[in-house]
């Protein structure tokens, strides 16, 4: 049976956390909550990391950042927002975004103008209102494209532009396949042509061979040989038939 260790976390004050010391130099930092004997979990604040337990070369205990940051916020006073501002930048600045985050929202729900925390959070002032981001671009009239904020006409100057290159490329791509559709009809043409030359060269040949022949009594022979360079030379007649 696998041995599971779950670590609590007293709220008298900051519990110990986790270094788990990886091969290679690798290092995850947070709290430990499961680690059975093939792998070890551990939650670093914004989510948590598994690792096997074969890749684990040891596991060492301390207070951590973000221990100590749960035990300070169970301290804080409910409505005291000067408290949790400074919890956010104390947060801040041990590189703890998501906790620094939290802390700043517990400040704008006391004091819903604050600049500070409202800044922190991504919030923009328009007309005196703080309002989102996202918020502040559409209220200016921008859209968002391909993760970009922009106004329409950039929009549309974009995707007027890559038509135009869709539709060149294809104009191109139809040029190409004609001229090559001509070549092939071209190629064509000279073949069907040289194969009825080769027909009407075999026709004559033929034909002009069974016009040349004798009988030489003993069966049909051809008057004379064909020379293509010369006249054609007449054979001697036979004796026998007397020149018919």
């Amino acid at each position: 049976m696998k041995r599971v260790i779950v670590v609590m976390v007293l709220a008298a004050g900051p519990a110990l956390a986790d270094d788990v010391h990886l091969r290679g130099g690798g290092r995850i930092t947070g709290q430990i909550i499961e680690q059975t004997d093939d792998s070890v979990t551990v939650d670093i604040g914004g989510g948590s990391i598994t690792a096997k337990m074969s890749t684990v070369v040891s596991i060492e205990k301390s207070t951590s950042p973000l221990q100590e940051y749960r035990a300070r916020a169970a301290k804080v006073p409910a409505g005291d927002a000067e408290a949790w501002r400074e919890l956010a930048r104390w947060a801040r600045g041990y590189a703890l975004s998501s906790q620094a985050r939290e802390a700043y929202r517990e400040v704008v729900a006391i004091l819903p103008d604050d600049e500070e925390a409202n800044t922190a959070l991504g919030m923009v002032r328009v007309n005196g209102k703080w309002i989102t981001e996202e918020e502040s671009y559409r209220a200016r009239g921008y859209v968002q494209f391909e993760g970009k904020w922009m106004t329409p006409a950039e929009q549309q100057s974009i995707v007027a532009d890559r038509q135009a290159r869709q539709a060149q490329a294809e104009a191109d791509r139809q040029a190409n396949a004609a001229e090559v559709q001509q070549i092939e009809a071209q190629q064509q043409a000279d073949k069907q042509r040289q194969e009825e030359e080769r027909n009407r060269l075999d026709a004559n040949n033929n034909s002009y061979y069974n016009n040349n022949t004798v009988n030489w009594g003993w069966g049909a022979g051809p008057g004379y040989w064909h020379n293509p360079t010369q006249q054609p030379q007449q054979w001697p007649q036979n004796p026998a038939t007397r020149g018919r």
